[in-house]
C-alpha cells in the first residue's frame, strides 16, 4: 500500500513543554485511521502538526511524500483538509460563504469563487443535509450545525487527505452516524485518506479500518482495528473501567460491570 501520511520521530509541544514524543505514524492511501487516547494525550497536537499549524520540535511530517516544512499553507491545504472541533468568525459570514472558503486554497490572489464553485458548495451542503442553512449566519447556528458546516467546508477543498478532530462531538445520535457514513463513503468511493480523533472507541470500532492509541504522548499501539481494539489494549489505554462485549450483531465497548 502507498503511504500518504508519515511522521518520522515526531516530537511536539508548546512553549518548551513536550506533549508528543517519538511519533512514527504511517497511514496508507484510502484508509480510515482513528486516533484514541484520554484527554491531554496529544491527539489534537498531532493534528496541528499534520496540518502545518504547529511546527514540530523534532522530526518530520510528510504528506504524499512531501516534507510539509517546505510547503506554503495553501500547498498544505491542497493536500489535507482539517475539520477542527470548532471555529469562530470575525465577520458574520453566511453558511454558503463559509463553505466556499474551502475553495480558497485553489484560487489565486484576489480571485473570487465561480458560479461552478457555488453550485459545488450547494451540492456538498445537500449531501450532508444542511442546504436549508445556506442563507443563515454561521455564528447563529447551534454547535452541531456549525460542525456540519465545517465538514462541508473541508469537503470543498477536495483534498486527498481529510483530518477530523472530534467530528461527532457536537452532533446528536442521528447526525453522528450520518456524518460517519458520509466520511466512510468518501474513503471507499474516492480513496480519500481520513484520520479522525474520537473519545468514543465505538466510533472507531464501527467505522475505521485502522486505529492508533496514544498514551502519555507516545504511541501505545497501532494497526488494523480488529487486531488493536482488544480488551487488554483498551484497559491499558483507559484503565479497568471499560470492556469489550459481543452483541448478536457486533462488538461494542461498554462500561465494565
Amino acid at each position: 500500500m502507498v503511504t500518504i501520511i508519515r511522521t518520522d520521530s515526531l516530537e511536539a509541544g508548546y512553549h518548551g513543554t513536550v506533549v508528543l514524543t517519538q511519533i512514527n505514524m504511517h497511514v496508507s492511501k484510502g484508509r480510515m485511521l482513528g486516533l484514541l487516547g484520554r484527554n491531554g494525550c496529544g491527539k489534537t497536537t498531532l493534528f496541528r502538526c499534520l496540518n502545518g499549524l504547529l511546527r514540530p520540535m523534532k522530526g518530520k511530517v510528510y504528506l504524499a511524500d512531501q516534507d510539509i516544512s517546505n510547503l506554503k499553507p495553501n500547498e498544505i491545504a491542497n493536500l489535507a483538509a482539517l475539520v477542527p472541533q470548532g471555529a469562530r468568525t470575525v465577520f458574520p459570514l453566511y453558511v454558503l460563504d463559509m463553505i466556499l472558503l474551502g475553495e480558497g486554497c485553489h484560487l489565486k490572489a484576489w480571485e473570487s469563487p465561480t458560479a461552478e464553485s457555488e453550485e459545488k458548495a450547494r451540492k456538498v451542503a445537500a449531501d450532508i443535509g444542511i442546504e436549508h442553512l445556506l442563507g443563515k449566519q454561521f455564528d447563529r447556528l447551534s454547535g452541531g450545525e456549525q460542525q456540519l458546516v465545517l465538514i462541508a467546508r473541508a469537503l470543498m477543498q477536495s483534498a486527498p487527505i481529510l483530518l477530523l478532530d472530534e467530528p461527532t462531538s457536537h452532533l446528536d445520535f442521528t447526525n453522528q452516524h450520518m456524518v460517519m457514513n458520509l466520511i466512510r463513503n468518501l474513503v471507499f468511493t474516492k480513496g480519500v485518506t481520513t484520520v479522525i480523533t474520537a473519545h468514543d472507541p465505538n466510533i472507531v470500532l464501527q467505522y475505521c479500518s485502522d486505529v492508533m492509541m496514544i498514551k502519555d504522548g507516545k504511541i501505545l499501539s497501532a494497526g488494523p482495528v480488529a487486531d488493536i481494539l482488544t480488551d487488554d489494549n483498551l484497559k491499558l489505554l483507559y484503565g479497568d473501567g471499560i470492556t469489550m462485549e459481543q452483541t448478536p450483531s457486533c462488538q461494542v465497548v461498554v462500561p465494565a460491570k
